[in-house]
């Protein structure tokens, strides 16, 4: 193993990297998917931080394990920077934004089954043996590198145009639009030294680690960047909303606020609006016949919760009243929650655990063994 200086920042850029992508995965805040795809984008870097430390150390000639799916994980980075400015426009929501990956499953489909191909025919007698597959490989790079590159310009230039319709439409906080301008100017400038790499060496045809370096040099400062920025910058634009939320709800009058939570805990608990697996905020605020923001408002400050959570509480309700109803025993825990709104069982696991300090099976068991007693 070769540990010079620039394996060594490598090293430090890919933990902190992996370091704070952890925890942004894990932190709570109402906006989660502004937090997870900032979480995945700098895991991505992570990754790609580790596999540059793996030729750059030497450990390559010992470690393969980064040499079985390259050009994979590399796509996600367009769609993560896209739907990250894009998760700034709360309204309307993202619908399904794990779409926006499934470009993904080309390569990896292609990498598996090259592996998949590689094992069987190691394991093949020698007679009966044809060409390697390793000789696919070869054409695996050519194709991959400049559709990685091209995925990611792509969805730079969906984020450009979402970024200016967001500052039109004034939807931004200062905070956030000097933010995303100066994040969207590096990404420019690291897209432009990526596709400008890969040109050279098709240009002069100069395939080896050497023409890496500068993006590489590139990428490991945007580690520490993005590390220290991101962290920072997360922080002061949840303090902003929090505050314009806060200013927002101090400037409205009192029968308006008393009039929108009644209307919410009616639409909730006479109307079971939340048996919805699509509402959103704005289909709310128009039944009730008020503004999102309004909504948004009481909710965050006067009831103490976001909305997903809010809704997701009236659900858990519903689904307990199902569990200790003897005439839904045939029924599954899972079916049972998706009657009560739910459209997914991770985000019903979850709300339930948050709501009860239990999981749904430990809470049937434990009002199981309370009637039986």
């Amino acid at each position: 193993m070769k540990l010079d200086v620039f394996s060594l920042l490598v090293l430090l850029g890919a933990l902190q990297a992996l370091v704070f992508g952890i925890y942004l995965l894990f932190v709570k805040t109402e906006n989660r998917l502004q937090t997870r795809m900032l979480a995945f984008f700098i895991l991505v870097l992570s990754y790609n931080g580790f596999e540059t430390l793996n030729w750059s150390s030497e450990l390559g000639k010992y470690l393969f394990v980064f040499d079985l799916f390259p050009f994979v994980l590399v796509f996600s980075i367009g769609p993560c920077v896209y739907l990250y400015v894009r998760s700034f426009r709360k309204e309307p929501p993202v619908k399904k934004p794990w779409k926006h990956f499934l470009i993904m499953l080309i390569p990896f489909t292609n990498r598996f089954l090259l592996v998949t191909g590689w094992l069987v025919w190691k394991f093949t007698p020698n007679h009966i043996k044809l060409f390697p597959p390793q000789l696919l490989d070869n054409h695996y790079g050519q194709i991959a590198e400049p559709a990685s590159v091209l995925c990611s310009c792509t969805y730079y230039v969906f984020a450009l145009l979402e970024f200016k319709r967001q500052r039109n439409e004034n939807l931004l906080l200062p905070e956030e639009f000097r933010w995303l301008r100066i994040l969207l100017a590096v990404m420019g400038l690291f897209n432009t030294l990526w596709l400008a790499t890969y040109l050279y060496a098709y240009i002069f045809n100069v395939w080896g680690g050497e023409q890496y370096y500068v993006i590489e040099i590139f990428a490991v400062l945007f580690i520490y960047w993005i590390g220290f920025m991101g962290y920072h910058r997360t922080k002061i634009i949840y303090v902003a909303q929090q505050k314009k939320t806060q200013s927002y709800f101090d400037n409205l009058p009192k029968e308006e606020i008393d009039r929108c939570s009644a209307a919410l805990r009616r639409a909730m608990e006479e109307e079971r609006l939340y048996l919805r697996p699509d509402i959103s905020t704005q289909s709310v605020a128009d039944h009730i016949g008020a503004s999102a923001k309004t909504l948004s408002a009481v909710l965050n400050q006067q009831v103490g919760k976001g909305f997903n959570e809010y809704v997701n509480g009236w659900r858990v309700e519903a689904v307990k009243q199902m569990m200790a109803d003897p005439a839904n025993a045939h029924l599954t825990i899972t079916g049972m929650a998706f009657e009560c709104g739910f459209n997914s069982q991770p985000t019903f696991q979850r709300a339930f655990k948050a709501a009860t300090g239990q999981t749904p099976r430990e809470f049937m068991q434990a009002n199981s063994m309370q009637k039986q007693g």
